[in-house]
């Protein structure tokens, strides 16, 4: 009896291991996204702030700026946009605001009270409106 080593499919352990990899991807991506339950889309809070730091990535992009608290007390604010792919479609750039920029935002509040939020929009210093969703 003749003993054959290696697979049946020329190629067969390397598909495999192919696609092994492409699941394991998907699966850590799929894992990694979130719902947009945690925050409370049925308020929209308006605030003007200074952009502390804009973290363009993906699956999302940031943005964090520092507001005035009624007393006068700078307050830090994080909001969460779209991926890259659908700000661009909305006019976004890597460059759209950097760390100084003025800027008004609305966004749908975190249930929880934590300062942070979902960003819908953005105006910047010149007046330009930039929708995040």
């Amino acid at each position: 009896m003749t003993r054959r080593s290696g697979s049946a499919i020329p190629g067969g352990s390397f598909a495999i291991a192919i696609a092994l990899a492409v699941l394991t991807l998907v699966a850590r991506t799929a894992a990694a996204h979130h719902s947009f339950a945690m925050f409370d889309a049925t308020q929209t809070l308006t605030v003007a702030g200074t952009v502390k730091e804009f973290q363009w990535g993906n699956p999302h992009t940031w943005l964090e700026i520092v507001i005035l608290e009624p007393g006068g007390t700078p307050q830090s604010l994080s909001l969460e946009l779209n991926g890259i792919s659908g700000l661009r479609r909305n006019g976004w750039k890597p460059g759209s605001v950097k760390s100084g920029d003025k800027v008004t935002v609305a966004y749908h509040p975190i249930r929880d009270g934590t300062p942070a939020g979902q960003l819908v929009q953005m105006v910047t210093e010149d007046g330009q409106t930039l929708k995040a969703q």
